[in-house]
């Protein structure tokens, strides 16, 4: 069929125009077809709610029933929990942190900062342990308190349930969480009455605080020992070069070649000066009287005695002679050498002695606290279940699941 397109004067129009309203109304008849084809899926999709009979029924099982039961539960049945919060951080002991490099004696007496990290990790894994709930338990009633009978159903405890079942429990009424930046851990605990829900707290705490001090107990024990055992060691040492200073004086005769020397080297000079003195007087003597006189031969005996006393002085202290067997010098290096070994090691013994005090006095104290930040206090009211909140997730859900079971009805038609 052939069609002619013309203008309303009935005059032709061009090929380009032409074109244009071809183009048009195949626009129209396009989007004529999707409306009828959506207006014939929304008719095709009521009819098929409408004749299907599982829709209102699983509106009411999956809708209806959920939401229901989840007003009732949480707005008239789920019993209140108090929440008691405490914000703490572990801190070293004043004067502790600095002394905790090993000393030049092997010793460790301080806390490093690594250490006290670590122990922030091991308490938030011990306050949600099985030891520390076996530890509470045998100072607080938590079975009792969390089984009473006032309790909403699905948040009791049966006090019959194992410790695994208990831990459990436990882990989902005691929270505790870790600032990364400041190392400040939150604890909050949630228990059905304000009171017991305060003193759960304090007692988390203390027991915290106690098992960190003694994850160090061993450290300090085994510092203790070793600083005693090489307290021992230098003490020995000591005693056994004092010993071989008294054999060496007994063996020289000598009590202290040091000051010999000394005194030996004093008396050589005085009677080198008293020599130069006779030589002079001997000079003047001879001058005036003749060698045979009695003064001369006096004088003359005296010079030769006191070289003879040099001499043998000298020899004493030093010589090449090899038949020469006791020689001060010899004795002195000796005495040098152990001398210098006895400083040594009474240098020695003090630093071990400082070091054995402070690792006994660090061992007998407390060296990490726990800073309180915010102190627990009573619960005025409770904040526990969030009422509301709940409801809504769970209507929220029973929606979802209603659509999800509507979608899964028409696929299986």
């Amino acid at each position: 069929m052939n069609m002619e397109i013309r203008k309303a004067e009935g005059q032709p129009v061009t090929t380009a125009a032409r074109q244009q309203a071809i183009t048009e109304s195949l626009r129209q008849i396009a989007r004529m077809s999707r409306f009828a084809d959506r207006k014939k899926g929304i008719r095709s999709y009521q009819s098929h709610v409408k004749n299907d009979p599982w829709v209102p029924v699983l509106f009411a099982l999956c809708f209806v029933l959920p939401a229901l039961a989840g007003a009732v539960y949480y707005g008239l049945i789920a019993s209140d929990r108090y929440v008691t919060e405490a914000r703490f951080a572990i801190r070293p002991a004043i004067g502790t942190a600095d002394k905790a490099t090993p000393d030049s004696v092997g010793t460790s007496s301080g806390v490093p900062s690594q250490m006290v990290a670590q122990d922030t990790m091991i308490t938030h894994e011990y306050i949600l342990s099985r030891p520390m709930l076996e530890t509470l338990e045998a100072q607080l009633p938590l079975r009792e308190w969390f089984g009473n009978e006032g309790i909403d159903y699905f948040s009791r405890f049966d006090p019959n349930k194992p410790i695994e079942k208990f831990l459990r429990y436990w882990k989902r009424r005691v929270d505790i969480e870790i600032e990364p930046g400041s190392g400040i851990m939150a604890v909050s605990v949630q228990a059905f009455d304000p009171d017991q829900s305060l003193v759960i707290t304090k007692a988390v705490m203390k027991e915290a605080e106690r098992m960190v001090n003694d994850l160090s107990v061993k450290a300090r024990e085994d510092a203790v020992a070793e600083s005693t055992r090489e307290l021992k060691l230098a003490e020995e040492r000591m005693t056994k070069i004092r010993v071989a200073m008294r054999d060496l004086r007994n063996r020289e005769g000598v009590l202290d070649a040091q000051k010999s020397n000394e005194v030996n080297l004093k008396m050589v000079a005085e009677l080198r000066a008293a020599r130069i003195n006779l030589a002079v007087q001997l000079a003047i003597g001879q001058r005036d009287l003749g060698p045979e006189s009695r003064r001369i031969i006096d004088i003359k005996q005296q010079i030769r005695d006191l070289d003879d006393n040099i001499n043998r002085i000298e020899r004493q202290s030093a010589s090449q002679d090899p038949e020469q067997k006791r020689l001060l010098s010899d004795a002195l290096t000796r005495f040098e050498a152990l001398e210098n070994d006895r400083k040594n090691a009474e240098k020695y013994y003090q630093q071990v002695l400082t070091a054995y005090e402070r690792a006994r006095i660090v061992a007998s104290r407390q060296i990490e606290f726990f800073s309180p930040i915010v102190e627990p206090v009573r619960a005025e009211s409770s904040t526990e279940p969030r009422r509301m909140l709940m409801i809504s997730l769970v209507t929220a859900g029973a929606a979802v699941l209603f659509a999800a079971a509507m979608f899964a009805r028409k696929m299986m038609s």
